[in-house]
């Protein structure tokens, strides 16, 4: 067995080893450099990460960049209310719209040279731009009165390509306030932002990736876009199908014999004809579908006036194609009428239901209010030849009588009045320049026949004329004049009912049996014939009188309603109105087309 070494001759300690001055002591210099590569990686891809997530774009976010009265982040209201209220449809539908209160958002917004260049420093994938530059109509009214029109486009870019689409939005406003008008503006535009770009935004590469794909928190993000835009193709589809299918139901009635000049789903009022065309009043309505509702729903354009060829089809007032209105505005008050022997149209323009006017514009676009007045309610303004008169209904509120004004256009003084106490009015008709035929009962309390009575209103003094007097029991109505003012023509209600054409140099009738009844009636530029309005197997029809044999021919056999016959100038066709349900909105309004039939020699 080993003996036990003594301690004296066991091996001394080893000496605690000194700490290294620098990693370079513990591992050898030339080994470093891998360290130093891994380390730079990680350093490297964690700045790139951070980049990226600075500066990579978000398809599902994006810049609403509407400049009305300024941008949101310049402090605009109006603008504000836009973008809010269309990032919160965008928000509803699963996207990611940039808004205001972090102070890095407002900085990069603030400190961009322009929207693009925010949206980018945003991580935006998109931006919504559009420049909303309202026009201002200042109504003359006491307390003031704003109308705000809009007409512009609208760019959706995918920023990441640059590349853009464009749709057309319009809109209108009015209120006192000048402030109001663009809060109102901004609302009704919102809707109208987003049906203009949601089918381009869902149907983009970028974003149908994510449509595509099998991220499945994404694909629920965008569930409810996804629905949206599917409901939206298919109600869109459907109406569009639903004008056509009833279109073409109301003109394989007419078995080819009538012309069809309104697109399919108008709402056409006929004004008058002249030379080579004629004049209509138009109200348009465009159909998309309402994130609110997620149903369809109807945007109303501005009314016009418009002069329209007779030989081309006409196309919707928002089709980049459509002729230039004489007259754009908020409301038409019951029907304009146009000069018979010239380019000039009267009409009643309604501020909002704030006034009324009494407006006359030529085709030019050249209008001038006649009268404006707050209070009371004017109905169916009729031009004399050579436009130096206007006759017009004159109801002094909602509930009272007519009564019957003529106005100088030049100043609108009035020249002459008739009013209605104790008296009832049957309808008036320019005869010549200035001389007025109206049918009026004077003494309706007494039961008083209908007289026809002339008023020269380029005479002083003014007097009444009373050439013609109904029989006891008889009503007369709608009287409508020849063009060179020897005739007239008004519908007789009684015992011997028909179409009564009165002569105005002897103030005698003959009176034609209309066995569907009559309304409206109008002459042939010649004056042998006479077009009116009868009663038809479903509505009313259109058919024309031949003065020379009584023989009344229907130009229409149809379900609608059709109605206000006007010849054209040349006398070789009938216009009026053709009037039924709208197929998608039948409670809401009625389409209207302007149509046209031949008359045989």
């Amino acid at each position: 067995m080993e003996e036990p070494r003594n301690p004296t001759e066991a091996q001394p300690p080893a000496p605690e080893a000194e700490p290294p001055e620098s990693l370079e002591a513990l591992v050898p210099k030339r080994r470093l450099w891998p360290v130093f590569a891994v380390l730079g990686l990680v350093i490297a891809a964690a700045g790139l990460l951070a980049f990226r997530s600075m500066t990579a774009t978000d398809p599902l976010r994006i810049l609403v960049a509407i400049d009305l009265d300024g941008y949101w982040w310049e402090g605009s209201q109006p603008a504000a209310r836009l973008a809010d209220e269309l990032g919160e449809h965008l928000a509803e539908l699963g996207f990611d719209p940039v808004k205001g209160g972090d102070p890095k958002v407002m900085k990069a917004l603030e400190s961009a040279k322009d929207p693009k260049e925010a949206a980018k420093a945003l991580g935006a994938g998109f931006i919504i731009e559009a420049r909303l530059a309202p026009e201002i109509v200042e109504h003359p009214i006491k307390e003031g009165y704003f109308e705000l029109r809009v007409d512009a486009p609208v760019t959706l870019t995918f920023l990441d390509k640059g590349t853009s689409t464009e749709r057309r939005i319009r809109g209108y406003s009015g209120a006192t306030k000048k402030d109001r008008a663009m809060a109102l503006l901004a609302n009704s535009m919102a809707s109208q932002a987003l049906d203009a770009v949601i089918a381009q935004l869902m149907d983009h590469p970028s974003v149908r990736e994510i449509t595509e794909g099998s991220d499945i928190k994404l694909l629920e993000r965008l569930a409810s876009a996804r629905r949206f835009v599917k409901d939206r193709a298919a109600n869109l589809d459907r109406a569009a199908g639903a004008y056509v299918a009833r279109a073409k139901e109301i003109e394989a009635e007419e078995q080819g014999r009538v012309t069809f000049l309104s697109p399919q789903a108008a709402e056409d009022l006929l004004v008058g004809t002249a030379e080579g065309g004629y004049f209509v009043k138009t109200a348009d309505v465009s159909v998309f579908h309402s994130v609110r509702s997620r149903d369809l729903a109807r945007s109303e354009a501005l009314e016009t006036v418009e002069w329209r060829p007779l030989d081309r089809p006409a196309v919707p007032t928002t089709d980049p194609a459509a002729v230039k209105p004489m007259w754009r505005g908020y409301h038409v008050y019951s029907y304009p009428s146009s000069q018979r022997d010239g380019d000039r149209v009267a009409l009643v323009e309604d501020f909002f239901g704030w006034a009324k006017t009494i407006t006359v514009v030529d085709r030019s676009g050249q209008s001038k209010r006649v009268r404006i007045d707050p209070e009371h309610r004017f109905v169916d303004p009729k031009l004399a030849p050579g436009g130096r008169f206007v006759a017009v209904y004159d109801r002094p509120d909602a509930d009272a009588q007519a009564d019957l004004m003529v106005l100088d256009t030049d100043g609108g003084k009035e020249v002459f009045g008739l009013h209605t106490e104790n008296q009832s009015l049957g309808g008036f008709a320019w005869l010549d320049e200035t001389r007025l035929a109206f049918v009026y009962v004077p003494d309706a309390s007494e039961g008083d026949a209908p007289h026809l009575a002339v008023v020269d209103v380029g005479k002083q003094p003014l007097s009444i004329e009373r050439p013609f007097r109904a029989k006891p029991g008889e009503d007369l109505r709608n009287p409508a004049a020849s063009s060179d003012g020897t005739k007239i023509v008004c519908v007789v209600d009684g015992d011997e009912p028909g179409i009564a054409v009165i002569d105005t140099a002897t103030w005698r009738r003959k009176v034609y049996a209309a066995p569907g009844g009559a309304s409206w009636p109008a002459f042939s530029p010649d004056a042998a014939r006479v077009a009116f309005e009868t009663r038809g197997a479903g509505g009313t029809d259109i058919a024309v009188l031949a003065l020379s044999t009584g023989e009344i021919k229907k130009l229409t056999v149809g379900s609608a309603t059709e109605r206000v016959p006007r010849f054209s100038a040349d006398g070789k066709r009938v216009l009026f109105e053709v009037r039924y349900r709208d197929p998608v909105f039948p409670q809401k309004r009625s389409i209207s087309r302007i149509a046209s039939a031949a008359v045989e020699p």
